[in-house]
């Protein structure tokens, strides 16, 4: 079910009509059930509130309210207010009344959660799940603070991504840019890598080369993979777990599973394991990482764009 929409117009009319509707839903949980009958509409930071706890309410006996907070992006005392309009007496009233309910019923939230989540979805997603915390062994891997401040010290970083992977490359590279400078997605197809031409006036700069490949799709990663190190450039490759080529190229390889028996690929791992990449990049250099984002902020509020 999908319960609130985060991307509301101040209004928030699309989360309040669904929040409102009289359709009951035979698996929807009390906590979800109780905060779809608040009276009147929900304000935007309300409705994004309502939505982490309804996502996550198995795993609330670990929060607090700062941590709410925190992770739904608005203040404590907002949190507080929204828990006292919906009836509870703050989060630890939340968390006594859910177990409560659930002594009744004698399930546990995990017990729920995992009910849920038998059948065909529910190994995908149990599989999905595996090929995340795999990502542990990579990370450990010896060639990983190399790959981490090859990114970090670059005066320049490339970023390429082919095909159905190039979504997960993008994203990558606009994340990547917000904690350091100088970061560009190229594409082979649409700039003919132009910027790969090494520079008369800035000959010195060293360069880095971010791949994201999935092996089925690649044909010009091999290319393009030995053109960056001809050039001298580092390169790091994050890529499926098939993939037995790139380790003769580059000793920063890093393997991301793939393969979960869904007709295609899944991309939930590798876009996790781009996100790791980018907190590693940015706690090279902290300081200057929340300088930029403290820089940005008032850009992107003097655009209206948020």
């Amino acid at each position: 079910m999908l319960f609130f929409d985060r991307t509301l117009t101040l209004e928030n009319r699309a989360v309040n009509s669904v929040m409102h509707s009289s359709a009951e839903n035979p698996d929807e949980s009390p906590l979800a059930t109780r905060l779809r009958s608040i009276p009147g509409e929900l304000t935007k930071s309300e409705a994004m509130i309502a939505q982490w706890l309804v996502m996550n309410e198995a795993t609330l006996g670990l929060e607090t309210g700062a941590s709410v907070a925190t992770k739904t992006g608005v203040s404590e005392i907002t949190v507080s207010r929204f828990l006292k309009r919906a009836g509870f007496r703050g989060l630890a009233g939340l968390k006594e009344e859910l177990q409560g309910a659930l002594v009744n019923i004698h399930l546990s939230p995990s017990e729920r959660y995992t009910r849920l989540l038998n059948g065909e979805l529910g190994t995908i997603l149990k599989r999905d799940a595996d090929a995340v915390l795999a990502l542990a062994a990579e990370i450990e891997k010896p060639a990983w603070d190399g790959a981490i401040t090859a990114i970090a010290e670059a005066d320049e970083v490339f970023v390429v991504g082919f095909q159905t992977i190039r979504g997960v490359a993008e994203d990558f590279t606009r994340r990547l840019s917000i904690v350091r400078g100088s970061v560009r997605f190229l594409s082979p197809n649409d700039d003919g890598l132009v910027a790969l031409i090494p520079s008369q006036r800035r000959g010195q700069e060293r360069h880095c080369l971010i791949m994201v490949e999935m092996a089925p799709y690649a044909r010009e990663a091999l290319p393009i993979l030995r053109l960056a190190r001809q050039l001298g450039m580092d390169a790091v490759v994050v890529t499926d777990e098939v993939n037995t080529w790139a380790g003769g190229h580059t000793p920063y390889v890093f393997h991301v599973g793939t393969k979960v028996d869904a007709f295609l690929e899944t991309t939930g791992p590798m876009t996790t394991m781009m996100n790791i990449i980018t907190h590693a990049v940015a706690g090279k250099q902290p300081q200057k990482s929340r300088q930029r984002i403290k820089d940005w902020t008032p850009i992107m509020r003097d655009l209206g764009i948020y």
